[in-house]
């Protein structure tokens, strides 16, 4: 198959004149709204004990930051329906699960499936931050941000080749052209 030949894979999709892929769109309804962030906003460490923030919630997902301090752990997690997967974004952390332990850098990412005892070590000098995406979520609410800086998000909707796309698309699907 040639490179320009659409394979099964890319049944959803197609590519316009210009290189870029097009995703086919669905008729449906966004559940929510897109509610951008600064995660910095949310990073709340306590010297007590590692603390789990709750950035998002939805019915699908829910997006956590995890603050822990040197020489703090999460303690044992299970989530019996949820999967987790963990990006660590800040210092170096240790995860111990039923088969072992795994070091990972920031950028490094783990998949814990639903049911799977864990937890998360700081042995490091330096603070540790953890996104956890869990889906399902568990009933915890969100948190207030502990600062509304927001210096990580900007307003780029006017801009761009991809903003212009996803307002075109949505006119078409709502009838304006």
């Amino acid at each position: 198959m040639s490179d320009t030949e659409p394979s099964a894979d890319d049944a959803a999709t197609s590519h316009d004149g210009d290189g870029m892929q097009a995703m086919e769109v669905a008729d449906v309804a966004p559940s929510g709204e897109v509610r951008p962030v600064d995660l910095r906003d949310y990073v709340d460490f306590s010297q007590g004990a590692a603390r789990r923030v709750r950035v998002f919630a939805t019915g699908h997902l829910a997006q956590d930051l995890w603050c822990i301090e040197p020489q703090q752990s999460t303690g044992v997690l299970q989530y019996p329906d949820a999967d987790v997967s963990y990006t660590v974004v800040g210092g170096r952390s240790w995860f111990v699960t039923e088969e072992g332990e795994v070091g990972l850098d920031p950028m490094g990412a783990l998949l814990v499936p639903a049911g799977t005892v864990h937890g998360i070590d700081n042995r490091g000098a330096d603070p540790l931050i953890v996104a956890a995406a869990m889906s399902p979520p568990d009933a915890r609410t969100e948190d207030a941000p502990v600062s509304v800086a927001a210096l990580a998000v900007r307003d780029d909707s006017q801009y761009g080749r991809l903003g212009r796309r996803v307002r075109d698309v949505w006119g078409n699907l709502l009838g304006r052209s």
